[in-house]
């Protein structure tokens, strides 16, 4: 076996290539010149530093042809080749050096291609804080960390105590937000969040063995100061932000003074960052717009609602710029800390609401308050003359949500404590019924409560992770499906149609932890140990180009495994997922098999070819029942096939449903969903 089989990069540190290279105008890159810089070193692992209006650009190999064709297509002014020369004390001695040229590497083409691009402090906050995270740093360790790198940053001016006290929280949710569940457009980000996290892990190993010359804090420092410099913040950015992570860490009775250090005549202050995260109007518009341009919005009506309702005032513990980014917001824990509600992520509210088609004049259901804000979105939507009723298990979150709906003058909707998956004939029947929480199965009782022509939209699992966003319209005795989407949301609790779901950690080193539901017939207790028994190795020959849609390979396999397919997610030593967020795997008994993949280019260009890794009693047999999966689907079907269609049907109409292949034929206890692969 070749010990290099994933095609990992081997460079000599010594053999770095260094140029220096300028640009028109002399201030640095446009974002027009970063963007095709970095796509022409799409070949090379390099990494970069901004200094003096220039980029001192390392290689992994001469980049000189490459550098005279920019020169020659006035992308570059000139280059002048050098000595790269690393800062090895700085990042804690040359074992510090190779996790930071790792880190350098993974981040430098991202950190390139998004020159000029907004939020890039506030992306910088979310990696690092990953970063100190990971490393193992408490809140006070992390707050030391900030202040080493603000004595190398001017002082800052305090502002006035309103201003500074919204900024301290808006930096306070950057700072523990997951920035690996940040849903965005912009490719790789949960790999560079993977490649921060990473970092910040091996650092603090190595610190433990005494293997750093340098202070852990002190080298994480250093790191805080070349990734504002990737990320082309300025320094009085730079120093507002460090102003403001002190201050999260540190704010106590105290003035709010200037820190020591590093003087200069300007004299930075928080305007900027204070209006770039708390300018709600500008974030709601800006959020509309990202909509718009992904085509998660599209209706006229739709775009209004999100226009007219500010989502913010419906998450108020949340700092303004985490209500308007496209991530979900979590509003209660179970005792264990799990998310059991949450607000969802924009775009996913978006996609629900396309897939419903709410008019004016309906009377809707919804089974999920969570804060209320869907509910009033859906107020405007059946504004003038419809009636919306939204409904919760839990007490408190339908207080919560009627106190917002009465603030946002959503008077068309209602409030209830009630079990969405048992409905609320008192009130019926409903053009539309829509649930904002996750089921297991379909709940009959709810489809009696449709009006003739009535559509449902339910999320709803397939078999372990695997869901789909459905919305379903009778068609006779059974069910078509008019829209279909991929979406994941917490499940139902506490009713008719609760959803069962256990989260398996693994236990020692890392995070990981695999996620199980009650129909999987899975050896829980042998799966918290199951990545320290022997692996079992095995490539498809099935390749994924850039921009491959995951989510056919993944339904597939949810139907065709006997246990579908559950989420993995985290990190430790010796786990090759697939994403860095974590990996895909199939269970069966004390069994689990995985997704990986490598790299690897042919004449169509770069590819990653899927492998599947056993583990645990029978580890290789599954492994092998993977593969023999993924490649059927690869050969009758892959991803240039139509997509498939869905057909579901409750009670004694299950019957009514047939398919040449029982494998897509998923039975639960209330309906019957068949898969139609064309």
């Amino acid at each position: 076996m070749n010990w290099n089989d994933e095609n990992l990069p081997l460079l000599a540190e010594q053999d770095w290539w260094h140029a220096t290279v300028s640009f028109p105008g002399g201030n640095g890159p446009s974002p027009q010149d970063a963007t095709a810089l970095a796509a022409a070193l799409s070949e090379h692992r390099f990494h970069f530093l901004r200094k003096e209006g220039m980029l001192r650009l390392r290689t992994d190999r001469s980049a000189r042809d490459l550098l005279n064709h920019l020169v020659a297509d006035e992308v570059a002014a000139d280059w002048v080749g050098g000595v790269y020369e690393p800062e090895t004390d700085a990042f804690g001695g040359p074992h510090g050096m190779t996790v930071a040229h790792d880190l350098f590497c993974a981040d430098s083409p991202a950190a390139l291609a998004e020159t000029g691009s907004p939020y890039a402090r506030e992306r910088c906050v979310l990696l690092l804080s990953s970063m100190h995270r990971a490393a193992g740093l408490d809140p006070f360790e992390i707050g030391d960390v900030w202040a080493r790198f603000a004595r190398h940053r001017p002082t800052i001016d305090p502002p006035d105590t309103l201003t500074s006290g919204t900024a301290i929280t808006a930096m306070r949710r950057l700072m523990n937000a997951d920035a690996a569940q940040r849903d965005t457009a912009e490719p790789g980000w949960r790999e560079r969040v993977a490649a921060f996290a990473d970092a910040g892990s091996r650092l603090a190993r190595l610190a433990r063995h005494g293997r750093l010359t340098r202070g852990l804090r002190a080298v994480l420092a250093h790191h805080i100061v070349f990734a504002f410099n990737r990320a082309a913040v300025p320094v009085a950015e730079q120093a507002a932000a460090a102003w403001l992570a002190r201050q999260v860490a540190f704010t106590d009775d105290e003035p709010s003074a200037a820190f020591t250090g590093s003087t200069s005549t300007t004299a930075p202050n928080l305007t900027t960052m204070e209006t770039t995260i708390t300018t709600t109007a500008d974030l709601r518009d800006a959020m509309v717009t990202r909509l718009t341009e992904s085509g998660h919005l599209r209706a006229p009506a739709i775009i209004e609602a999100f226009c007219r309702t500010e989502r913010h005032a419906f998450v108020p513990d949340a700092d303004p710029e985490a209500a308007y980014v496209n991530d979900a917001i979590a509003i209660k824990h179970d005792t264990d800390g799990e998310m059991i509600s949450c607000i969802s992520a924009p775009s996913i509210v978006a996609t629900q609401l396309e897939q419903l088609d709410a008019r004016p004049g309906h009377n809707v259901l919804e089974a999920g308050a969570a804060t209320g804000y869907n509910a009033a979105l859906l107020g405007r939507l059946v504004a003038p003359g419809g009636k919306v009723w939204t409904v919760d298990v839990d007490a408190d979150l339908v207080a919560n949500a009627a106190a917002n709906l009465t603030d946002a003058g959503a008077h068309n909707v209602t409030a209830l404590l009630a079990d969405g998956a048992a409905g609320l004939p008192e009130h019926g029947p409903y053009d539309r019924i829509q649930f904002t929480v996750g089921a297991g199965d379909v709940p009959s009782r709810v489809l009696d409560q449709l009006v003739p022509g009535g559509r449902l939209v339910i999320p709803m699992r397939i078999r372990g992770s695997i869901s789909r966003s459905f919305a379903f319209e009778a068609d006779g005795d059974t069910w078509k499906t008019v829209s279909c989407e991929m979406a994941t949301f917490v499940p139902l609790r506490r009713g008719v149609c609760d959803d069962i779901y256990t989260l398996v950690p693994h236990e020692g080193e890392g995070n990981v932890r695999l996620e199980t539901f009650s129909e999987q017939q899975v050896d829980r207790e042998a799966m918290r140990t199951i990545l320290d028994t022997p692996a079992h190795k095995i490539y498809t020959g099935v390749k994924f180009r850039q921009g491959s849609p995951w989510q056919w390979v993944y339904l597939w396999l949810a139907c065709a495994l006997p246990n579908g397919l559950s989420r993995m997610p985290g990190q430790r030593p010796g786990f090759t997922p697939h994403f860095g967020w974590g990996s895909m795997a199939a269970l069966d008994g004390g069994a689990l098999a995985y997704l990986t993949v490598r790299e690897g280019e042919d004449g169509d260009g770069r590819y990653w070819e899927i492998g599947v890794i056993g583990h645990g009693t029978g580890g290789q047999e599954l492994a092998e029942q993977v593969v023999s999966a993924i490649t059927e689907w690869d050969r009758d079907y892959g991803n240039s096939a139509p997509e498939p269609g869905f057909r579901m049907a409750t009670a004694d109409r299950r019957d009514l449903l047939k398919s040449t292949d029982p494998r897509f034929i998923i039975d639960k206890t209330y309906s019957r969903l068949v898969v139609d692969w064309t």
